[in-house]
């Protein structure tokens, strides 16, 4: 028996002198488009060779790449001649390319330019149609995969934003030809939810094969029809999908969708006093120059014989600009302290406050206890406090 045993390193080098000595993968063309390309610092070039149905993951190492004149870039087709070999450490195994040639541009590249030109030609990536963000949403609807690493990454951001927020997963496919229709079903769904402020379309990062399902002409006109704004937060930074283009407002990252969507209170406070800032400039801005036209005006008289008429509906003049004036700083003053009510009442109402008021959020297996009859003996509860979480079991 012990005979039998080998080590992963046994098996994933036997595995590679098998491929190595294979004739047909010792020396072999193939084509695809280019895709996923990175450039090391070393001179290597990886990328991925892909058709519609599959993909491969490639490199060419930097004296390889010498004999190549042209510029390597993502939707390229092109004709790979080298050998298949595993690399150990990984178990994978890839083409290790030692000459490519052009042989025109990928099929998948032009299928998205094409299906991008003709959708903003409709006018559906227009600034016109998309829908304002609402500025304190009290339910997000999130349509991503349930078991990812998204759906985390948004209750966590969530949770520390605003731990009262209501969030509503929407289950969905995220990769693969089953999910533009999976998803379409999803913001279907998501628009029959009464009190729904937005919908967050998210998913983790990947690459471009695993994001192509958010290219999809049937799900960019689901987005564009939804009467709820929808917000992308699709792979990361670099990755833009038709998805995106569509959306109402587009995030780099499933965090930073969420992020949007919950902004903190001190920019909210900013953004308030910023407005009145600009209100008041505005209207001083507005009297000055209206009290230099008149002053130019009077200057430039020429019934001089009426002077000192005219002096005296300057000072009427003034006296009525002095009370509008008054009556104008008064108004803003007033709209301030309201504002400043409101501003202190919504803190007042925060969960964090109430928190350090000696409260604690008791949850069970990720859901709010509301109850004592929600717990049995056994039951291992998460106590949560302003400055942090304990865990608990109940005694009896």
């Amino acid at each position: 028996m012990k005979d039998n045993i080998y080590t992963v390193s046994q098996v994933n080098n036997y595995i590679k002198l098998l491929l190595e000595d294979d004739v047909l993968l010792n020396g072999i063309y193939i084509e695809g488009e280019i895709s996923n390309l990175k450039r090391h610092t070393s001179g290597h070039i990886y990328f991925t060779i892909k058709d519609e149905d599959c993909s491969i993951n490639a490199v060419m190492y930097r004296q390889d790449t010498l004999s190549f004149k042209n510029e390597f870039e993502n939707g390229l087709k092109v004709i790979c001649f080298g050998h298949i070999s595993a690399y150990p450490k990984t178990g994978q195994y890839q083409l290790y390319v030692k000459n490519i040639k052009i042989s025109g541009i990928g099929d998948v590249f032009l299928d998205f330019e094409k299906l991008k030109e003709k959708l903003k030609n409709e006018g559906l990536f227009d600034k016109v149609y998309k829908m304002d963000i609402p500025l304190l949403p009290k339910s997000i609807g999130v349509i991503t995969s349930q078991t990812g690493a998204a759906i985390r990454d948004i209750l966590n951001v969530a949770k520390r934003r605003n731990p009262n927020i209501k969030i509503i997963l929407i289950p969905a496919l995220v990769q693969g030809k089953d999910a533009p229709n999976s998803i379409i079903n999803a913001i279907n769904m998501a628009n029959k939810f009464k009190n729904l402020d937005i919908i967050i379309l998210a998913r983790g990062g990947g690459s471009k094969e695993d994001l192509w399902a958010f290219n999809n002409e049937d799900l960019a006109r689901a987005i564009f029809y939804s009467s709820i704004p929808i917000v992308t937060g699709i792979g990361h930074e670099i990755d833009f999908t038709i998805a995106d283009f569509v959306a109402d407002f587009r995030a780099p990252t499933p965090s930073a969708a969420i992020e949007i969507c919950l902004p903190k209170a001190d920019d909210l406070k900013e953004k308030v006093y910023n407005i009145f800032y600009s209100i008041d400039k505005n209207i001083n801005k507005k009297i000055s120059e209206n009290n230099l036209k008149l002053q130019v005006s009077i200057n430039r008289s020429c019934f001089i014989n009426f002077l000192d008429k005219i002096l005296d509906y300057q000072i009427f003049i003034d006296n009525k600009l002095e009370k509008i004036t008054l009556n104008i700083v008064s108004n803003i003053r007033e709209n301030k302290l309201i504002l400043d009510a409101n501003i202190n009442k919504i803190e007042s109402l925060s969960p964090m406050n109430i928190l350090k008021n000696g409260y604690a959020l008791v949850s069970k297996d990720n859901n709010n206890i509301k109850s004592v009859k929600q717990l049995n003996k056994d039951d291992e509860i998460i106590l949560n406090f302003y400055d942090g979480d304990k865990k608990a079991k109940i005694m009896e």
